[in-house]
């Protein structure tokens, strides 16, 4: 095709005064970086050196929607085409975007083409922008940064076909050129501007929470702060097992999940700043928690006080105190409960929660079955007093101990006799004692000490006591006739009380007789 077909050779090169026009709309275009004065200024520049077209539009991409909208124009009703949302790929304009290239469109029936694929809604308003009226020719132009492109500019032409000259397509070009690094200046700038808008207003955010919690207005006044700030439904829970593509959002400390948030939506769903507001609040909770939590561990530390002078015993003074502290009025009897892990400690010590909701969901459930029931952490170990426990409230606890660890954690229960407050330290070695069963014959998890039989006797047994009697009993023994040793095991598992119980009909010689 020849290229005099669409333009006219009379006015084939840029000339002089528009090369210096161009200059001039290049040192305008860099004077602001407001982006709404830099696609005035740049569609003013077009009108000026392009003047036998009839419109200008420039269309610029929304990496937030992925469509591309009308950003600037002049010659149309800019109301409705303010309403067109391209697709990428669609109508001239979307096209354009995708290759990247240049386009001079010379007739109708090519431009009907490449608008076909327009959707029925953008055409209509296309339709009623252009003021109904059929383009004859048309020139559309890719605005390119660094091989991104940023937009597209149109110049269009409801009169003649193939109007434009040569030198029109390249100022056209040339002013796209200049436009985009205008453009990406400006991109620049307003992205600093909403940055620094964006910290100033975290910052002030920042403050309001953190104020909350020098105030000692504790979780409560943070959520609601921060309700009102995200205009949404917040709601917190204790726990650190959630859905990662739920609606929840987790507290986080180091590597250590404190809690979560129930929002309203998914986090993501949120903008940006209020992204942000979000994750200030989850930081003022973590540190209101981490504060609970030093608070929390003070008073684990005073209660095993109170317990280790239980142990050692007390002025009738000291007593009352404790009892009043314990809120403990009339108290026969106390029974001490061990809990300690199978295989595993109770609670992981290099997270800051998981001893504390250990320690509080046991709390909870004695309310329900026992009042003024007593919890003591020592090491790994959990320790419960109850204070007038009766036997079904006894069961029943035990059950729910077991439901409160769970079957994933195995846990050993050592049980003490009822004593009175004086001999607390009775049923505590009791059931230290009844847990080192459990550790030794690993036949049940539970051991009641009232419910042992003469094993207990020779379990309190020094071990160091029971190897000096093997020794002096069975040294020579053991070091001699390994086959007598076989033999004596043997009487042993055949249980030798059966050899010497007499027969009924068996006369008894007793001494003296």
């Amino acid at each position: 095709m020849n290229s005099s077909e669409w333009y006219t050779n009379s006015d084939s090169y840029l000339t002089l005064p528009k090369a210096k026009k161009l200059l001039e709309i290049n040192k305008m275009l860099t004077q602001s970086l407001k982006l709404e004065e830099v696609l005035k200024n740049l569609i003013t520049a077009a009108s000026e050196l392009v003047t036998v077209t009839d419109t200008f539009m420039i269309y610029l991409y929304e990496e937030q929607t992925g469509k591309l909208k009308l950003a600037e124009a002049i010659g149309v009703d800019i109301g409705p085409l303010k309403r067109i949302e391209f697709l990428p790929g669609e109508s001239i304009t979307g096209k354009v975007f995708i290759e990247k290239k240049a386009k001079l469109f010379k007739s109708e029936q090519e431009i009907d083409f490449y608008m076909s694929n327009m959707s029925e809604r953008n055409y209509q308003y296309y339709f009623d922008g252009v003021r109904r009226q059929k383009i004859k020719s048309a020139f559309c132009v890719p605005i390119i940064y660094q091989d991104s492109c940023l937009g597209v500019l149109v110049v269009d032409n409801f009169n003649q076909d193939g109007i434009f000259s040569k030198a029109d397509l390249e100022v056209i070009q040339i002013i796209a050129d200049q436009s985009a690094i205008a453009l990406e200046h400006s991109r620049v700038y307003h992205n600093l501007v909403q940055k620094n808008e964006m910290l100033s207003k975290t910052i002030s955010t920042h403050k309001k929470f953190y104020q909350l919690i020098i105030d000692g207005e504790g979780i409560g006044r943070i959520l609601s702060l921060l309700e009102n700030l995200i205009n949404s439904k917040v709601t917190h829970h204790e726990t650190n097992i959630y859905s990662e593509d739920s609606n929840y959002y987790p507290i986080v400390r180091g590597h250590e999940i404190l809690g979560v948030l129930e929002l309203e939506r998914p986090f993501e769903q949120f903008p940006e700043f209020e992204q942000l507001i979000i994750e200030h609040a989850c930081s003022a909770i973590a540190l209101e928690l981490t504060k609970d939590s030093a608070l929390l561990e003070q008073e684990f530390h005073f209660r095993h006080e109170i317990f280790n002078q239980l142990l050692q015993g007390l002025t009738n003074n000291d007593l009352k105190r404790i009892l009043h502290y314990l809120q403990w009025n009339d108290v026969s009897d106390l029974q001490c409960i061990i809990i300690e892990g199978s295989k595993s400690p109770l609670w992981d010590k290099n997270k800051l929660t998981d001893k504390q909701w250990f320690v509080l969901s046991f709390e909870n459930m004695l309310k329900s079955i026992c009042r003024n029931g007593f919890i003591v952490t020592n090491a790994f170990q959990l320790i419960v007093v109850l204070p007038n426990v009766k036997k079904d409230q006894l069961k029943q606890i035990i059950n729910e101990i077991v439901a409160v660890t769970g079957k994933d954690k195995q846990i050993l229960i050592g049980i003490g006799r009822k004593t009175t407050i004086q001999e607390i330290s009775i049923s505590y070695n009791e059931a230290i004692q009844s847990i080192n069963y459990a550790k030794m014959t690993k036949k049940s998890n539970v051991v009641e000490y009232a419910k042992l039989g003469t094993e207990r006797l020779f379990h309190e047994i020094d071990p160091q006591r029971i190897e000096i009697f093997i020794q002096d009993k069975l040294g020579k023994l053991l070091k001699t006739d390994l086959l007598l040793v076989e033999t004596l095991l043997c009487f042993i598992n055949k249980n030798i009380h059966e050899f010497l119980t007499p027969n009924p009909g068996m006369k008894i010689s007793t001494f003296g007789s």
